[in-house]
Parts: structure tokens; C-alpha cells; sequence
């Protein structure tokens, strides 16, 4: 069975140039459990990314509906790197390129705009448990290795 996962409205909190090639930007999304948004919340592991596009129509409280906008089937993918527990806020780093969305980010992206957000990914991190075996090992591995030294 396929999984449908479902598309979350966020609004742009601040976009940042890290570098050159890199923007930051800081999303919130916004609360499940109305007419036009899923009712599941929107979560993450570490790892996984975002597919992201901007919506057509900026917020009321945006500034000038005249920006350039990317063609509506225009979707980009993007890393997470925030952490889950900073939720309902989170961040993206997005490459420079040529590619119409990554391009919006960077030149047009303001605060109070809209956008929709998906999670992908199967590629994720989880940190190994108190109690877990592998942790043991480790510790094993660093008291032998301890001992040898003295």
C-alpha cells in the first residue's frame, strides 16, 4: 500500500544567505485541524527532507503579491536541519541554482509568505537507546582501550 503524505502550510518566519551558495530559511507551520490543512500533524526524523513550494497567492499581510512567483508545479527538495523537538518551527538549508523554486528562495522568499511543506525520506538517524547493546560495546570498547593506556 502506498503511504500519501500529506502537504502542510507554513508561513516564511526570516530567509539568511549562510554563504554565497547557501540560504537559510526559517519556516512555521502552521496548526492542523482546519478546513484546508491535514488533520496529521506534521513531524520529521532527522534526515529526512521537505518537498517545498510556494503558494501562488502570498498572505494578506505579505509584502507586494507583484514578486515573482514559481510556476504553480514547480517543487523543490530540501534538507531539514533543525532539530524535531524545535517544532512547530523549523529550518532548510537551500542551495543556489537555477532551479525556479531554490531560485525564489533566494532572490524573492520574505517573511509572511505562504508555502506547502511535505516530508520524504527514508534515509534517517536515531540515536541509540541508554540501554541498547551497541552502547555496551562502545563502553566495553573505551574501558579496555582505558586500560591499555595505564
Amino acid at each position: 500500500m502506498i503511504k500519501i503524505v500529506p502537504w502542510h502550510k507554513a508561513t516564511v518566519l526570516s530567509r539568511k544567505q549562510l554563504s554565497p551558495t547557501v540560504t537559510k530559511l526559517t519556516l512555521q507551520i502552521q496548526p492542523p485541524n482546519t478546513e484546508d490543512r491535514p488533520t496529521t500533524p506534521f513531524t520529521f526524523l532527522p534526515g529526512q527532507w521537505v518537498d517545498f513550494t510556494p503558494l501562488l497567492t502570498p498572505s494578506p499581510t505579505s509584502p507586494s503579491s507583484s514578486r515573482p512567483v514559481p510556476p504553480k508545479d514547480a517543487i523543490g527538495g530540501y534538507s531539514i536541519t533543525s532539530i524535531p523537538s524545535n517544532l512547530p518551527l523549523f529550518e532548510l538549508a537551500i542551495q543556489k541554482s537555477r532551479h525556479p523554486v531554490a531560485e525564489w528562495v533566494a532572490l524573492h522568499a520574505q517573511p509572511e509568505d505562504l508555502v506547502t511543506v511535505r516530508v520524504g525520506g527514508n534515509f534517517t538517524y536515531s540515536s541509540p537507546s541508554r540501554s541498547s547493546s551497541n552502547l555496551d560495546n562502545v563502553n566495553v570498547m573505551e574501558q579496555s582501550q582505558m586500560k591499555k593506556k595505564n
